[in-house]
């Protein structure tokens, strides 16, 4: 487990595309555009809050975690990133799925940990990639003095809720689906003092 480094960038952007792909296609235009979207916020903004995991050399997951007080810092370089790098026709779509994306997003504690990606490679899973990183967001999260670790999935990712309930994160909120944003939960572990 390590902070992800500029090398890293050729493996960790399709990973952290994985994550929301249709949104990220949404806003940029193009699945390649939005992979550009991606390395460009993460040489810009991401690499000090990204994780990866590595097996053997090779890099197998990935993970993104900030602070949650540090959410709309995070959402405004990301947004800045976007406009950058999309196409100015694109942006009253980007607007649009910001509001309703805004008016959508769930209420976190404000002293979590936010898991904002978690990512396997495919051929590594199964094989306790984002157990280990999970278990990573517990231990960052402490050491910040901070006291729960917070995340959303879709509600149909079962293979994602599965994991998070096996890792001890209790359901906080159920999120309606608001097309083009699909339903959601938020989980939330709370580390013990």
């Amino acid at each position: 487990m390590r902070r992800a480094r500029e090398e890293d960038l050729p493996a960790l952007a399709p990973l952290l595309y994985s994550t929301a792909g249709d949104m990220y296609d949404r806003m940029a235009g193009s699945s390649e555009r939005a992979v550009r979207v991606i390395v460009a916020d993460a040489r810009r903004n991401g690499l000090a809050s990204t994780w990866v995991a590595e097996l053997g050399g090779v890099v197998a997951g990935a993970m993104v975690a900030y602070p949650y007080r540090d959410a709309a810092a995070h959402t405004r370089r990301f947004v800045s990133t976007l406009v950058r790098e999309t196409p100015p026709w694109r942006w009253p779509s980007v607007a649009w799925l910001l509001w309703r994306g805004h008016r959508r997003a769930p209420a976190h504690p404000g002293k979590s940990l936010y898991v904002d990606a978690l990512a396997t490679a495919p051929e590594h899973q199964r094989r306790g990639v984002a157990t280990a990183l999970l278990r990573h967001a517990e231990r960052t999260a402490a050491t910040a003095g901070l006291s729960a670790v917070a995340l959303d999935t879709p509600l149909t990712n079962a293979p994602a809720l599965a994991l998070y309930e096996s890792a001890g994160f209790q359901v906080t909120e159920s999120l309606p689906a608001k097309p083009p944003i699909p339903a959601g939960v938020t989980l939330v572990k709370e580390l013990a003092a």
